[in-house]
């Protein structure tokens, strides 16, 4: 049986909005009760690391993060690392003491033959090493390098097998010290060079990200008949409708995928990491609050639970009301989540921010309706004239009575914050109900 077979993890993707201390460990004691067995923590520049010294960017410090370590050793929760070696490095490249390390001055890919390169990595490879001295898997990523090979150094190499070299030397000292690496399996498939997989190292563990429907997956069922043993990769929580429009992801999707993925698994005997997306990279915006996904989270931890669960038939309606986009319908949905039970408090705060999220949504489509109807209106007067009262009533008032409602939606929204003691409050509301209000003042000037 292949080691990662029973392993159902939940990645907690750290660059976003996340908990205080107190917080993180009461939503992890929920996480292992729902079913979860492992967390994967990607940790980006969210705590202090002595490798990249000035890189920390205000999230867990040192004594905190071992504080949930801890928290996870007394749960039965494995601790799974996982940072990368390759791809999505914007959070240290975009420093100027960093940046000559970019190929071809990519925002996000490090070059793999800079002769700094490596011994950085090496050196960043032992510190997590350190930091996590019983965890029997390091997660290396290693997926969307877009920019690999582009650089005047690495032109001049094939680009998969550079790829190849590169990772494989980080899988092999990750196995020096006893310990057996993950990478993404994204790169392969996307330059059509799978027969590649075969030259990683033994031991190597490929994890196959798939987070639209439900498997078998092409590509999954290509990677079992190879050496490396497979974990799957479910979407839990993604982005959605570039990133702003919408702060929590359409729950139904979700639901079936990492329903789809857990059922999949254990017919093969592979298990699944249900990732958590609280940012499209590092210098994008925050997507929204992790709360959200609880019912993917209650579904991925225990598929049979989630069938049964007092929420399942509302969400069945409100998912399709939310692609839809209509106020009208957004209405409804929020009168239905308003009238959902909560069972403890993780679900409380979780109808809390699906409320929030249902109501910034419809705050969001009223804006771009009154928006184009301005529009058309001011371009119509070009042509057939103006007449100021209809422009006031059709044109003017609209957004006078939407300013009141963004208004409070941020007050409650703030108090949501507060309550739950999340972090990045300012940045959260100036990226999204701020630039909703700043535009309403913008078009009534």
């Amino acid at each position: 049986m292949n080691e990662t077979s029973c392993k159902n993890w939940l990645h907690l993707d750290l660059k976003g909005a996340i908990p205080s201390l107190r917080k993180m460990k009461e939503q992890l004691a929920w996480f292992k009760k729902a079913g979860f067995n492992g967390i994967v923590w990607e940790y980006d520049d969210r705590i202090p690391w002595k490798s990249w010294n000035g890189t920390w960017r205000k999230g867990y410090t040192a004594e905190e993060m071992n504080e949930l370590h801890q928290e996870c050793r007394k749960l039965g929760l494995e601790i799974i690392p996982l940072i990368q070696i390759l791809g999505h490095l914007e959070w240290l490249l975009k420093y100027p003491e960093y940046q000559h390390l970019k190929e071809n001055n990519s925002s996000s890919d490090i070059c793999p033959q800079h002769p700094e390169t490596e011994p950085l990595l090496r050196k960043w490879i032992l510190e997590v090493i350190e930091m996590h001295p019983d965890s029997r898997f390091i997660h290396l990523g290693a997926d969307e390098t877009w920019h690999l090979g582009t650089c005047p150094i690495c032109s001049e190499a094939d680009k998969m097998e550079l790829y190849v070299e590169h990772v494989s030397k980080m899988c092999n000292l990750v196995m020096e010290y006893g310990k057996r690496p993950i990478i993404w399996a994204d790169v392969f498939y996307r330059e059509k060079r799978s027969e590649l997989f075969e030259k990683l190292p033994e031991g190597t563990i490929l994890s196959d990200w798939q987070y639209s429907g439900v498997p078998p997956y092409p590509t999954s069922e290509f990677l079992l008949k190879g050496k490396h043993e497979l974990i799957g990769a479910s979407g839990a929580m993604i982005g959605w409708w570039e990133h702003c429009m919408h702060i929590m992801s359409e729950p139904q999707g979700r639901i079936d995928n990492v329903t789809g993925w857990r059922r999949w698994g254990k017919e093969n005997g592979v298990g699944v990491i249900h990732t958590t997306w609280t940012r499209g990279a590092s210098l994008w915006n925050i997507y929204g609050c992790w709360l959200g996904a609880l019912p993917a989270y209650i579904a991925a931890g225990d598929p049979e639970a989630w069938e049964k669960h007092p929420w399942n038939e509302t969400i069945r309606k409100i998912s399709p009301i939310i692609v839809r986009n209509q106020i009208d319908e957004l209405e409804t949905a929020i009168a239905l989540c308003e009238n959902l039970s909560a069972e403890n408090e993780i679900e409380a705060e979780a109808k809390r921010w699906m409320i929030l999220a249902l109501r910034y949504q419809r705050i969001q489509q009223e804006l771009q309706i009154h928006r184009s109807t301005r529009r058309i209106i001011e371009e119509v007067s070009k042509f057939v004239g103006k007449d100021s009262s209809m422009f006031q009533h059709d044109c003017v008032d609209p957004f006078l009575n939407l300013l009141p409602k963004a208004d409070q939606w941020e007050l409650d929204a703030r108090q949501f914050w507060k309550d739950n003691e999340l972090s990045d409050e300012e940045e959260f509301m100036a990226t999204h109900i701020g630039l909703i209000k700043r535009e309403i003042r913008e078009t009534l000037q």
